[in-house]
This record gives structure tokens, C-alpha cells and sequence, in this order.
């Protein structure tokens, strides 16, 4: 048996460690007692002929229906990513309402105050500066009258599409939450004496409610500080708070009671169907459910990432010719992100491992096991303040406009069992093998892509197609962050530390 061991990490721009140069044991005594199929050959080596670095962009990554809400508009300090705008699209469902039965808010309701409440979850900017917002009505245009069922939307998704008539402003800085006094316009006061006026069966009945209440579009008012903050919200805990009063029914000019109600904007909570027909609930049922889009946008004058940007053709120069980017920039919010391109004589070796020669010269194949393949990306600043500014977690995706992962980072797997664990009353936290985490020790990110490798070198001319994956993979933010304020800069080939790859692999021969 041959031992080859490499503990440290080596970076991918080095050499590849090879059986040369290994020390020799001659152990074979009892070895032809063993059945073929049980001779292994095990090394552990850091393949090192190209883990070549890039920027990219895609036009938007998936952005309804995440349970987060970002709005507002900053400007990055230090010059390196420029300038961001976000705002957010959101439905509403009656949470609490006055009275239970058909009186509804009552007789003349008068809404005396309306209040619009976030829940803040996270923040990127100045807080200290007062940023004022406006709420715009959705439209009754046909594309805004579909929103409310099931469909997705992305970060590019334009406001202007579906924006109808300005109903409020209101103004918000620093606080944990926002809990702010919408200031009505006129469109504004017209909306709120309906919201209490309408038919109550139209509460009562979700469908109608939102075809009748399409929705809210929160953006930056025109004029608001550029260089203020981002603000994210969770919207299970968010929505818009009336204070309504109503009148006597025997004397119509007395006030009769002081009421207040609850909209949640929560896209998670609803889900109802409608029928064809109501009445028998026959023909095609149709799934609605409230809708939440994030939608961002980015300007990179002025920028580190604006010069790149001209450099790069907008990030798009990924080609194997194209040149190399020794700093990685990582955005949340559909903005720039990584692309690792795994050179042609870096997966031709780890696919020359399952092959030999044997006596006669002759190619023999060999079953591969890849028992671990881990990836470290170092971080350009690892000061405390770099490290604070970095992203927690990376996700490591093959397309990720709609977050679909690597075979190692199924993050929908960690999210569903932690809820189901929820559910049974365990605390017990269940994490993927993938890591991904910041180890703030070192200054590095630490991935596992064993399957990812395993599959890489498994891939040979006639592997059936569902085996088949690119070598290539792009690094962005973990999944459920990739909807915030969160950015990193990592270093990329040709730096002085490059990405780092070690594998651990064993080799049956058959």
C-alpha cells in the first residue's frame, strides 16, 4: 500500500502534490490474502493547476416570497461598491379586526391615524441620517391584477409596471423598528375610508379582498439622503395598524367606540384556493397566496466596482481567456458575485485518478470514493472590521439567478428539518456538513464540496446526464441571506493567497 499526505492546505496555483516524492513502505506482507476489491491506495492532496477567478452579474436573482422586506438607499463610505436603492412590493391580509360578526368597523367609521410597522431583522448604513419614504398603490393594469397568485418575480422586477397613485409619506432613522405615522394624500384618504367601508364579506373572503387591495410599492422619496441605510424587516411581524373611530346608532353624531386593526404583510401565513365555481367548488382551483418582491438597484460610478464594471464588460468577461480577478466582490441583492472556473488540467486530474496503467501498458479504470473536498477562500481585510463587514455564510451555487446549489449545499434540506424540529419541540439545531461559515480565526471561509468533487471526477464520456456538472461554480451569499444588505471581499487567483483546495480521496481497484 502507498501512502501519500499532504495535511496543510496548498493554494490551487501551486503544483499538484503527486505520488513522487512519497516515502516508500514496503507493507505487502499478508496483502495477497486480501481480495482485489479490497486494496486501497489512499492520498490526500491539494490538486493545484487552476482554480481560476472571475466577477460576474446576472440580469437578477429571486426575490418574492422570501419573509423579508429591504427598503431604503445607501451609499458604500469607503468607495468600493457604490451605491444601492431598494424597495419593496407588498400585499396585506386583515389580521385583527374590530368586531367578528357582520358589523364590520361599524356605522361611519372615520380613520383617525394609519401607522406602518416593520420589524427590523437587519441594516446596512448610516442610521443616523432621517430617510423619508413614500407608499405608492399598485395599479389596476393587467399585470398587477395577477399578482396575488402564485408567481415569481426577481430583483429587476420595475415598480413603475404596476405603480399607481401615491397614498402616504413617512420618515424613519436608526430605531430597532419602525413604527412610523403614515401621512396621507389625498389618493391616500380615499384608500383608507374604503379599507373601513368595504363589504365585509370581502374580508371574509380572501380572494376578493385581494383583488380589491392589489398591494403597496414602498420606495425612497425623491430628494431623501443618498447615503442614509438599508433597512430589512421581517414581514411575519409587519404591516400597517389603523386607529379607527365609529358612531352610535342611535345618535349619529355621538362617537360610539375607539377601534384599532391589524394588516399583516406576511407572505407566508395566507394560502386559500379559488374554484371555477364557487358555489360547488368544481372546475380549476387556482392557489393565491400574498406576494412580497424585493427589488434593488445598483450604481457603481465612481466605484472600485464601477472601474471593474468598464473592465470587465459588466461583469461578464467569465471566458477561460479572459483575465483572472486576484479580489472577489460578493453582493447580496442580485449584485456582483464570484465565479470559479475550475481549469481543464485541474479536472483532468482528479478524473485521472480512477485510471492506471497496468503491466501491459494497458488503461485500467478504478473505482474513486472522494471521502472529503474542502474549499478555503481567505478574505481580503481580516481586521476586526473586516471581518464584522464580512458575510456570515457563502453559498456555493450552479445557477444562481434561482438559487439552484451545488449537490453539497442543500440548504432547503437544513431549513426544512430545523423546522420540523421546531415543530416537535427540539432545539436540536441541524446544520449541513457544507459549512460555509466565516471562521473569523483564520480569516477564511471553509466549504465542503465533496459531492460536487465526486461528481467531477466520476465524469467520463457515456455517464448518464443527470451525473453531468459543470466545473465551474458561483459563489454568492448563503440562501436566505441573499435577499439583504450583506457584501465581502475575498481574494481570488493570483493573490497572495489564493483559493485552496484539499482532497481526500480512495481508490478501489476492481
Amino acid at each position: 500500500m502507498r501512502i501519500c499526505s499532504k495535511n496543510s492546505y496548498i493554494p490551487v496555483a501551486a503544483a499538484l502534490a503527486v505520488a513522487a516524492g512519497c516515502t516508500e513502505v514496503d507493507d505487502r506482507l499478508g496483502t495477497s490474502l486480501l481480495p482485489k476489491n479490497q486494496r486501497m491506495e489512499i492520498e490526500v492532496t491539494s490538486p493545484g493547476n487552476g482554480v481560476k477567478t472571475y466577477l460576474y452579474r446576472g440580469d437578477s436573482i429571486l426575490s418574492s416570497r422570501t419573509g423579508s422586506a429591504w427598503f431604503g438607499r445607501t451609499i458604500d463610505p469607503d468607495g468600493v461598491f457604490g451605491a444601492q436603492t431598494s424597495d419593496v412590493l407588498l400585499q396585506f391580509q386583515p389580521y385583527s379586526t374590530p368586531y367578528a360578526d357582520a358589523e364590520g368597523y361599524g356605522l361611519d367609521p372615520i380613520v383617525d391615524s394609519a401607522m406602518i410597522l416593520f420589524s427590523l431583522s437587519g441594516v446596512r448604513g448610516d442610521t443616523t441620517q432621517v430617510q423619508r419614504f413614500d407608499v405608492w398603490e399598485v395599479d389596476d393594469s393587467r399585470e398587477a391584477v395577477k399578482l396575488h397568485r402564485d408567481s415569481s418575480y426577481f430583483t429587476n422586477f420595475e415598480t413603475g409596471r404596476i405603480r399607481g397613485r401615491k397614498l402616504f409619506e413617512f420618515s424613519h432613522s436608526g430605531k430597532r423598528n419602525v413604527e412610523s405615522r403614515l401621512f396621507p394624500t389625498a389618493a391616500g384618504r380615499e384608500f383608507l375610508n374604503g379599507l373601513v367601508n368595504m363589504p365585509w364579506d370581502e374580508y371574509l373572503n380572501d380572494s376578493l379582498f385581494n383583488i380589491k387591495y392589489r398591494g403597496l410599492v414602498v420606495t425612497p422619496a425623491d430628494g431623501s439622503p443618498a447615503g442614509a441605510a438599508l433597512y430589512g424587516a421581517d414581514l411575519a411581524a409587519s404591516g400597517l395598524r389603523l386607529h379607527v373611530r365609529n358612531h352610535d346608532t342611535l345618535d349619529r353624531t355621538a362617537i360610539y367606540d375607539t377601534l384599532a386593526s391589524l394588516f399583516l404583510f406576511s407572505d407566508a401565513t395566507t394560502n386559500y384556493t379559488e374554484y371555477a365555481n364557487k358555489d360547488d367548488k368544481k372546475g380549476v382551483a387556482r392557489s393565491w397566496a400574498n406576494l412580497s418582491v424585493n427589488m434593488t438597484r445598483f450604481d457603481y460610478t465612481g466605484s472600485v466596482l464601477g472601474m471593474l464594471e468598464t473592465q470587465t464588460g459588466g461583469f461578464t468577461d467569465t471566458l477561460p481567456t479572459s483575465p483572472t480577478q486576484p479580489v472577489l466582490y460578493l453582493q447580496a441583492m442580485g449584485g456582483v458575485g464570484a465565479y470559479l472556473r475550475f481549469t481543464d488540467e485541474l479536472v483532468d486530474e482528479i478524473r485521472s485518478l480512477r485510471f492506471k496503467l497496468d503491466e501491459s501498458g494497458q488503461t485500467v479504470g478504478k473505482d474513486i470514493f472522494i471521502n472529503q473536498a474542502m474549499m478555503r477562500i481567505w478574505i481580503e481585510d481580516n481586521s476586526v472590521a473586516g471581518l464584522d463587514g464580512s458575510m456570515s455564510r457563502l453559498g456555493s451555487y450552479l445557477k444562481p439567478q434561482i438559487l439552484h446549489a451545488i449537490p453539497d449545499y442543500q440548504y432547503a434540506l437544513e431549513r426544512y428539518t430545523n423546522q420540523q424540529n421546531e415543530a416537535n419541540g427540539s432545539s436540536e439545531v441541524y446544520t449541513l456538513d457544507y459549512n460555509g461559515y466565516l471562521n473569523r480565526s483564520n480569516g477564511y471561509y471553509e466549504l465542503d464540496i465533496t459531492s460536487y468533487i465526486q461528481q467531477l471526477a466520476r465524469e467520463k464520456e457515456g455517464d448518464p446526464e443527470y451525473l453531468y456538472i459543470r466545473p465551474a461554480i458561483y459563489l454568492a451569499p448563503e440562501a436566505y441571506g441573499v435577499i439583504g444588505a450583506g457584501q465581502s471581499v475575498l481574494k481570488g487567483f493570483d493573490s497572495d493567497n489564493p483559493v485552496s483546495i484539499r482532497i481526500t480521496y480512495t481508490i478501489i481497484e476492481g
